[in-house]
């Protein structure tokens, strides 16, 4: 039982944390900070000149930082410090109670972190939905997930919360995406002409996937009076202008019906 006791603390440092020791640890430190900032520099600029093949490339990043820092963190403690096998065993034992009674939040996180990173239910780039929050994947930490919304706002969520909440991925790794666009007319406009203009105004539009299905689907609702909704559902080519794509179609629509009078636009009648 001796053999697992802590060295004095002032004993300990002058035997294993000497100044050249501290200086060895820090220039790791260094040199690994460095070097994943140019790798993250390098995978933008990947990313940014093949765009088919964005969310892949920027999808190394996180893993390629967790298994630099493990790297740093094993080499700076077995290779540095190197301290005997009893007195890591009994730092590791100390540490844990530490982290136990006091940091309980954090190492879930941490875990919950590589979970994520190695079960990858999102890249970084996919639009996702945690809770009220929608928007893209913009990083994953060992601590947080961060996503950037349609405002500009970046939320940041616990690792934890994403890992054991329920998490929605509308593009699951790749460029495209579906959109659906819901609007709704008078119960007397003629269902089929409607449904043309729908199928055309996403056909036609220049951000659409055309080579996936476009789908107009007509059900009755009711607001006060009997309505027809249409829903038409097709996919951007790019995830990034899901609400782009969304707005042209609407306009589209909003434009043909217009020209038939089947709506009224309020200009003219002022």
């Amino acid at each position: 039982m001796n053999d697992l006791q802590l060295p004095e603390l002032p004993q300990f440092i002058e035997q294993y944390l000497s100044r050249e020791r501290l200086l060895w640890i820090l220039l790791v430190i260094i040199l690994t900070a460095a070097g994943l900032w140019l790798t993250r520099r390098l995978l933008q600029s990947l990313a940014n000149r093949f765009s088919r093949h964005r969310l892949l490339i920027s999808g190394l990043y996180p893993v390629l930082r967790l298994l630099a820092w493990i790297g740093a963190l094993a080499y700076i403690l077995f290779v540095i410090i190197h301290p005997p096998l009893n007195t890591l065993l009994a730092i590791s034992a100390s540490a844990g109670l530490a982290i136990g009674l006091g940091a309980q939040d954090l190492v879930r996180n941490i875990l919950a972190g590589i979970l994520i990173l190695f079960e990858r239910p999102f890249h970084v780039g996919d639009m996702i939905e945690v809770g009220e929050h929608y928007g893209e994947v913009v990083n994953i930490g060992l601590r947080a997930v961060q996503i950037r919304t349609f405002e500009d706002s970046i939320v940041t969520f616990p690792n934890s919360l994403v890992q054991t909440g329920a998490v929605s991925n509308a593009n699951a790794g790749q460029l495209n995406e579906m959109v659906v666009v819901h609007f709704h007319l008078p119960s007397s406009v003629p269902i089929a002409p409607v449904r043309q203009i729908a199928w055309e105004a996403a056909a036609c539009s220049p951000y659409v996937q055309l080579d996936k299905p476009i789908t107009v689907l007509v059900e009755d609702h009711f607001d006060f009076t009997f309505l027809t909704r249409f829903t038409i559902k097709a996919y951007v080519h790019e995830i990034r202008l899901e609400r782009v794509l969304a707005s042209d179609i609407s306009e589209r629509i909003k434009t043909a019906l217009q020209e038939r009078g089947w709506v009224t636009d309020p200009r003219a009648e002022g």
